[in-house]
């Protein structure tokens, strides 16, 4: 967590316009993504959750942080996402069931290598 609070200190101090991707990588070590094909763009995805034996894991802290350089390295565009600002997918433990009369490709190999067994 102190790890967490450092980083939060180096990354109030970065300004767009003054920073370079230098000063960013220094305090900050790679990026978990890199983006250098539509804009150089890194993004650093940081959380540290509590694990649980019998319950769902505890999140403690969640964030996102964007920073967009221009073709010289200069932050240009810098942007936090917060845990308040992510969504939880549910997901249905229902199967969807699917009936076709088709006699595809695969239901014909399927059946020529299991033919006489």
């Amino acid at each position: 967590m102190d790890d967490l609070v450092i980083s939060a200190e180096k990354i109030s101090k970065f300004e767009v316009q003054n920073t370079t991707t230098k000063e960013i990588f220094n305090a900050m070590g790679s990026p978990s993504i890199r983006i250098d094909d539509v804009n150089n763009v890194w993004i650093y995805l940081l959380s540290l959750k509590e694990k649980n034996v019998f319950e769902k894991d505890a999140l403690l802290y969640q964030n996102i942080h964007r920073f967009e350089f221009n073709e010289n390295g200069i932050l240009i565009n810098k942007e936090v996402l917060t845990a308040e600002d992510f969504n939880e997918i549910a997901f249905s433990p229902e199967v969807t069931k699917v009936r076709r009369d088709a006699y595809s490709i695969t239901d014909q190999l399927y059946d020529a290598f299991t033919r006489g067994q």
